[in-house]
This record gives C-alpha cells, sequence and structure tokens, in this order.
C-alpha cells in the first residue's frame, strides 16, 4: 500500500508549476520576444501604434458576422 503524498508536499508542487508558468510568461517569452529581431520590431511596432493584440478577433469572418447580428436581434427583443 503507497502512502499519499501530504498536503504540504502538494502545495509544494502546485506552487512549483504555478512559477514555472509564471517564469515562462513573464521572463522566457519577453526574452526570445526582444532577442529575435522579427518579434523585437513586431512588439515596437504593436506598442508605438497602441494595438493591443490580445483584443483582435476575426471581424471578417462570416460565421462571426452572422452570429453578432443574431445576437444583436435577441438581445433587441
Amino acid at each position: 500500500m503507497k502512502k499519499e503524498p501530504g498536503m504540504f508536499l502538494k502545495w509544494v508542487k502546485f506552487a512549483a508549476s504555478l512559477g514555472t508558468c509564471l517564469a515562462f510568461v513573464y521572463v522566457f517569452l519577453p526574452y526570445v520576444t526582444h532577442s529575435v529581431g522579427i518579434l523585437d520590431k513586431m512588439s515596437q511596432y504593436l506598442d508605438n501604434n497602441g494595438i493591443d493584440p490580445t483584443r483582435y478577433y476575426y471581424t471578417d469572418v462570416e460565421q462571426v458576422k452572422e452570429s453578432e447580428h443574431y445576437l444583436e436581434t435577441v438581445l433587441d427583443k
């Protein structure tokens, strides 16, 4: 019979996983962005023009237009 890990060990593993994810997003990815020329140029262009790339969605896709029209008609009732 195996003994299950204690709650402390579970929290340590969770903290290590969370720390790894945060380091990847806030340390490794910015490092790669600034060290690769084309990514750095794109990043500077977005910053200089006030573009937030996380806010983009596909407005030119027909399904999006149809769904927006449907939502507008349903919510206006």
